[in-house]
């Protein structure tokens, strides 16, 4: 037997159990990147959930921030109905939701209703922070549900041109917002 015969034979050797190895590599590859996308759907639907359940509970925050008519056990009342589908639903999608990010969800609203019995000055500044804590868990439901990469994946691909005055003034606000903390 001469040594082009023995190579030929070695690289079949080594060529076949190779090449089952990559294969179920690669097939367990494809499979994880299609049970990542029907995660990311599921986890996508639980985080739009939240957020309109967010932005409802918001406006509720808002009446009873704003409203000076309100007693003290209706503002408990309203603010407790303002948090309790958001602890229902970010326990109901623990599965898709980040569990810290739920519990951060849960709590954005507590403490609300007591706005209205600090004096001026401490209410001023807790109105502060629960406007900095709301724009906060927005961004952060953004980032953990994959839709600012996914934003950013299709401005790259199309380099849209998006700029109005208005545009340019959030832009601004935006730039200050960031300085500030």
């Amino acid at each position: 037997m001469d040594w082009s015969q023995l190579t030929g034979a070695l690289i079949g050797l080594v060529g076949v159990p190779l090449g089952i190895v990559l294969g179920e590599l690669l097939r367990r590859r494809q499979r994880a990147e299609q049970f990542a996308a029907a995660i990311f759907a599921k986890r996508l639907e639980a985080y739009d959930t939240l957020i309109n359940i967010l932005f409802e509970s918001h406006r509720i925050a808002n009446e009873v921030i704003d409203n000076p008519e309100l007693s003290a056990a209706e503002r408990h009342e309203l603010i407790s109905a303002a948090i309790m589908p958001i602890a229902e639903h970010t326990t109901r999608s623990v599965l898709y939701i980040d569990e810290e990010l739920g519990a951060h969800c849960t709590a954005l609203f507590m403490g609300v209703e007591d706005l209205r019995d600090l004096i001026e000055s401490e209410r001023q500044a807790r109105l502060a922070q629960f406007r900095r804590d709301w724009r906060e868990t927005r961004r952060m439901i953004l980032e953990d549900s994959g839709v600012i990469k996914v934003n950013r994946l299709f401005r790259d691909i199309n380099r849209p041109t998006i700029s109005s005055p208005v545009i340019e003034r959030i832009r601004e606000l935006r730039r200050e917002q960031d300085n500030e903390t």
